[in-house]
């Protein structure tokens, strides 16, 4: 492959990264309850990627090195599967030199 067509590409994925950017940055302005963070995963999901794929070049690394990226992925996806649940099935106690809470505010 040619540098020009080669730096053509790198410019595109560096242009395409920065409108995600810029997307991620407006989508905070927007109000838009849950989705809004469902929204930004996805956005970082899509940025992750063309760096892995461009950047990093697993799309013409040897298949041991895209095992690795994939197995790095699956552990990440599994450390976040475990924290959510742990987060989810917690009870919230207030602290023992707490104020009780008043009916009125």
């Amino acid at each position: 492959m040619d540098i020009k067509r080669e730096s053509r590409r790198i410019a595109a994925v560096w242009l395409a990264l920065l409108v995600l950017l810029a997307l991620t940055a407006a989508s905070a302005y927007l109000k838009l309850g849950a989705a809004n963070s469902v929204i930004n995963m996805a956005i970082a999901l899509v940025k992750a990627a063309l760096v892995a794929v461009f950047f990093m070049h697993l799309r013409g690394s040897h298949a041991l090195v895209r095992v690795i990226a994939a197995t790095a992925l699956f552990t990440l996806a599994l450390l976040f599967a475990v924290s959510s649940t742990d987060y989810a099935t917690r009870m919230v106690f207030r602290a023992p030199l707490q104020a009780p809470v008043t009916g009125g505010r």
